[in-house]
């Protein structure tokens, strides 16, 4: 970033902006307490009658950008970006600015580009670099542009001050380092660490937090119980601390976010909150695939094999209806688009490829009141399923009567295809495993033909989970109808 924007990579991902923002009225905080050298007042006019025509046309060209950008910040005088433009300027003799191409048109080039620092891509030396930075230093109070670089932000002044305070003399030397010439990885380095530590001793985030999830509608109950159980990790990426390591770690954040919504809010308050307040949370790399959708109305060919997961065929602001029609009487199931979309997708895909058309619902438990299927190949759970697997949209989920979940083996990530109904309240006995998705929802009248499959359970000696209906029941069809 530019030199007065500095590289900050910190402050909050706006989870916490709308907080922020209304605490944060004054654009300017007050000046926090500097561990650098006080800034001396420097003598403009005897600093710029020492410059040299190339010199003052590389002065002037600093001042003139740095004061018409809308990211100078009011924590910078006219004098010291008039200081910063002489003193730049004089670090280089004329000699030495023909041979880097050091001009005014060349430095407003550099200034005007994105994301460009004013002396970064010129071939300038180590120790320049240094004597620049300690020109820059001797301008201005950078500990205050700073704070006021993270009040825009949306941190509150107060908090903005205590940030900026916490950092050494040499993290304020690297941030100004990489703003003013090119991020230097050793410099960034240092400074995005004590970035991290000064956002922990300054920012309470899962407070911060409390008052953006009440602010937006949750209760206060919900929002406390989201805000404190926020994994730790998840608050330090908020407070600069990088992003999951890799996709496996992505994967799990989002499980574990997906967890902590569903025991803390309500259905109504996960419906208001569009399903997450953890916007961002990035969808592992894998999980959607790229092919053809199969026609909405089931017209197309059956297929039972793929190359990867299924397309994104339906979208995930909408309500979809699954009906599964039975021997054992129809079933309506309202798919759940809203915290488990990757899921519910995932199911009506295949049930629009006619994976699920007549297949058996091969096992009933009445220990943990279920009734599974979705096995196509050999209507046992060894089936080979479709060919890939589906990332676990969360985890610590509770069983109630009349859900329909994913199966999957006891490895993370490895539903597929097949599915169970949850029946009774037998089924909260898996709440102390909670990895199975749920991701849709039976009405009343087809929990009563669930019940009805389940109560017709016979034990089956050479069926290693126990048992089936009796008679047997086969899926005859499942269509997915757009219902809102």
């Amino acid at each position: 970033m530019r030199i007065l924007k500095l590289v900050l990579p910190l402050a909050l991902v706006c989870l916490i902006a709308a907080a922020c923002s209304s605490e944060s009225e004054d654009s300017v905080p007050a000046a926090p307490p500097s561990k650098a050298v006080e800034t001396p007042g420097s003598d403009l006019t005897e600093a710029a009658e020492g410059l040299t025509a190339a010199q003052q046309e590389i002065a002037d060209a600093i001042f003139t950008v740095m004061m018409e950008s809308d990211e100078r910040p009011a924590a910078a005088t006219d004098d010291q970006i008039r200081c910063l433009g002489n003193n730049l300027a004089a670090v280089f003799s004329d000699e030495r600015l023909d041979e880097l191409g050091l001009n005014g048109a060349s430095i407003t080039a550099t200034y005007q580009r994105s994301d460009s620092a004013l002396l970064q891509g010129f071939a300038i030396t180590d120790d320049e670099a240094s004597e620049a930075v300690d020109q820059a230093l001797s301008c201005l109070d950078w500990r205050l542009v700073v704070a006021e670089t993270v009040v825009a932000e949306g941190l509150p002044a107060e908090q903005a001050s205590c940030f900026a305070s916490e950092f050494s003399d040499e993290g304020i030397r690297a941030a100004v380092e990489s703003g003013l010439i090119a991020e230097s990885e050793d410099g960034f380095g240092l400074f995005e660490e004590e970035a991290l530590e000064a956002s922990r001793a300054c920012i309470d985030v899962r407070e911060t937090l409390y008052q953006t999830f009440v602010q937006e509608g949750l209760s206060e109950e919900s929002a406390r119980c989201v805000a404190d159980g926020l994994p730790q990790e998840m608050v330090d990426m908020m407070l600069g601390g990088g992003e999951p390591e890799d996709e496996e770690a992505a994967m799990e954040m989002m499980g574990e976010l997906m967890a902590l919504q569903n025991r803390c809010l309500t259905p109504d308050e996960l419906e208001f909150m569009g399903g997450s307040g953890f916007e961002g949370v990035p969808i592992p790399e894998g999980s959607i695939g790229t092919g053809d959708c199969p026609p909405a109305d089931g017209s197309g060919p059956a297929v039972l094999y793929f190359d990867g997961p299924q397309p994104m065929c339906l979208d995930p602001s909408r309500q979809y209806t699954a009906v599964m029609d039975t021997t054992a009487g129809e079933m309506r199931i309202t798919l759940d688009m809203v915290n488990t979309p990757i899921t519910a997708n995932n199911f009506a895909v295949l049930a629009l490829n006619h994976y699920y058309d007549n297949t058996l619902l091969f096992r009933t438990d009445p220990s943990i009141g279920i009734i599974q299927g979705g096995a196509p190949h050999t209507n046992s759970p060894s089936d080979p399923g479709p060919g890939y697997t589906i990332p676990d949209e969360g985890t610590g989920f509770t069983y109630e009567p009349g859900q329909i979940v994913m199966a999957r083996t006891a490895a993370p990530n490895s539903a597929s295809a097949q599915f169970f109904f949850a029946v009774n309240e037998n089924t909260a006995l898996l709440n102390s495993q909670g990895t199975y998705v749920v991701f849709g929802q039976m009405d009343d009248a087809s929990l009563s033909v669930a019940e009805a499959i389940l109560a017709s359970h016979v034990d089956q000696p050479d069926n290693r989970l126990g048992g089936g209906p009796e008679p047997p029941v086969f899926v005859n069809s499942v269509s997915i109808e757009e219902t809102g």
